[in-house]
């Protein structure tokens, strides 16, 4: 060791030499230039001193000229270095073994909204959120046991208290062993990351919830079918029977009941599988209390009796920008949350429509102008203050695992943002929570088609009915008959399409159901039309994922017809389709 600093020693002095003899020989080769007499010309002459006073002073002036150089290169180093440590677009930190900052850059102070002079001698730990702040005191351990590389991500809270997402990167640096240890760190703002991993979560939600309504449509729709023919027959043996007896007769009133619990079964039906549809409609002008009225149907016969439904309804339309699609999931997963809370102790759910006119700037990001207001709240428990901002992030739930996803609400959400309107919820002392939605007010009114109403429903066409149920057939037979129509029932697609191809012109109307053994109704119509191109068919169908009322009309069908329908619809039906040719 000793020997290796003697050696540096007489390294540098030898270069020290080495630049005093080069600026030695630089002054006398300034010397001959400007003609000062040489030393050999005065030896042992005063001009010889004068001679060596002039040489030192050009020397003196070499070195100034190297110094002020040295100066230059010094202070441009400098500022170099300034503007990279102080302005570079992430945060730098030099911190103690206790987290306490020793130095910082100028943007640090710029992310934390803080002079800089104001973080020296803080603690780091006081500019992290509480909730973080166990990942940061992680952070510093491993740093002081494992002395390597640590990175670690939190969130920093800003001088006006807002939060800032961060990474932090840090190392543990030493400058001698004597010396006590400092951790270098760096902290990289991560908000537009984690924003854009929000939107994305928000995405990944959103195809979660279409494909889990893809699955409940397909469910709903094979049990909407079957439950439909059900409802198909129990309302043509109904009417038969009504036809059949007497308004006296103490039967009649029992069968009117039975009659009008199946039509309400019907509905519920159709409203199911309405609401269990994904939206892919335009936005239309939609009245939200019709719609609303339509969710309470279907809330009602899905929540306990013990549950009390309150409504305020205005006597006139609120108009917005909407489909019932949309609005329906709204209502349903707002008040699906709040009779879940009300669900041992029973209590009442409150559902309100209004209007109110905004101010500008009187409700966050909404512009000025007319709103629906629709409130939905309940005497339950209430949410705990705790948790009151988070209820709408996604996966968030008090519910027990099993009870729910946690989507409900952040649904409601983004459905809400989707219409461009907010959504707020707040505590009411011992009578639970409110939430309060407000939707843009439109001026257009809903389309009504109106329809002349047939004057008589008879006729005495001939009929080809086809569908699979036997109990159907037989309700159609004895049915239309009632009409005096001539009907020809068949439950086998094939034989239908064999016996219409004998005699293309014998049948007047074929009506047929859609999903069939061996081959669907819209297959037998394609058949049927290219046969007889101007056959009026009637598709008539529990429920059916392959055809819609659009579908039908493409491939030319005459009427598309839900089941359960009365028999004196199809009737109508038939009237209105001989008629018009």
């Amino acid at each position: 060791m000793g020997k290796r600093k003697t050696r540096s020693h007489m390294s540098r002095k030898d270069t020290i030499q080495e630049k005093f003899n080069e600026l030695r020989r630089q002054a006398e080769e300034v010397m001959i230039r400007k003609d000062f007499a040489s030393p050999s010309a005065v030896v042992e002459d005063p001009l010889e001193l004068i001679h060596e006073l002039q040489t030192f002073q050009v020397e003196l002036e070499l070195q100034n000229e190297e110094l002020h150089r040295s100066q230059q290169e010094l202070m441009e180093f400098k500022m170099r270095y300034t503007e990279l440590y102080d302005f570079t677009p992430v945060g730098y930190v030099c911190l103690d073994t206790k987290g306490v900052i020793l130095n910082a850059n100028l943007t640090l102070g710029d992310m934390l909204s803080e002079e800089r002079s104001s973080l020296i001698n803080q603690p780091l730990s006081g500019y992290v959120l509480f909730e973080d702040e166990d990942i940061y005191y992680r952070h510093l351990r491993d740093l002081a046991e494992l002395k390597m590389r640590q990175i670690c991500e939190l969130r920093l809270r800003k001088m006006d208290g807002t939060p800032l997402n961060v990474q932090l990167e840090s190392i543990v640096f030493s400058y001698q062993s004597w010396r006590p240890e400092q951790y270098r760190t760096v902290i990289i703002d991560i908000s537009a990351r984690k924003q854009m991993e929000k939107e994305r979560e928000e995405l990944r939600i959103l195809l979660n919830q279409y494909h889990k309504m893809e699955s409940i449509r397909t469910i709903a729709g094979g049990i909407a079918h079957d439950f439909n023919n059900i409802l198909f027959i129990i309302m043509g043996n109904v009417d038969l029977a009504l036809e059949e007896t007497r308004d006296w007769h103490p039967a009649y009133p029992k069968l009117e009941t039975i009659r009008a619990a199946a039509l309400r079964a019907a509905n519920i039906v159709k409203l199911l599988l309405s609401f269990s549809q994904t939206s892919g409609e335009e936005k239309i002008p939609i009245d939200a209390v019709s719609v609303i009225k339509d969710v309470l149907i279907l809330l009602r016969a899905s929540i306990p009796t013990t549950i009390s439904i309150h409504t305020d309804f205005p006597d006139g339309k609120v108009m917005i920008l909407s489909d019932k699609i949309r609005i329906g999931q709204i209502l349903m997963n707002l008040c699906t949350n709040a009779t879940q809370a009300m669900e041992e102790t029973g209590g009442l759910l409150e559902i309100r429509v209004g209007t109110r006119v905004l101010a500008e700037g009187s409700a966050g990001a909404c512009p000025a102008g007319d709103y629906a207001e629709i409130t939905v709240g309940d005497n339950g428990p209430g949410i705990d203050p705790d948790i009151l901002g988070r209820i709408f992030d996604p996966y968030f739930t008090t519910q027990e695992v099993g009870n729910g996803s946690g989507l409900g609400l952040a649904v409601v959400y983004s459905l809400v943002k989707n219409h461009k309107g907010i959504i707020t919820v707040q505590n009411r002392p011992e009578r639970g929570a409110l939430f309060t939605m407000l939707f843009p007010m439109v001026e257009q009114k809903p389309v009504i088609k109106i329809e002349p109403m047939a004057e008589s429903f008879h006729g005495t066409e001939r009929i080809l009915f086809v569908d699979d149920e036997e109990n159907i057939t037989e309700i159609a037979l004895e049915s239309l008959k009632l009409f005096d129509y001539r009907v020809e029932v068949m439950s086998d697609p094939e034989d239908a399409l064999a016996v219409f191809k004998l005699n293309p012109g014998y049948f007047d109307v074929v009506i047929t159901d859609m999903t069939m053994p061996k081959m669907t109704g819209a297959k037998l119509a394609e058949k049927l039309i290219r046969i007889r191109p101007d056959i009026p068919i009637i598709l008539c169908t529990g429920h059916s994922s392959l055809i819609d009322e659009e579908r039908a009309r493409q491939l030319g069908i005459a009427a598309y017809m839900m089941k359960p329908v009365p028999m004196s619809k199809i009737a109508k039906t038939i009237r209105k389709l001989m008629d018009r040719e």
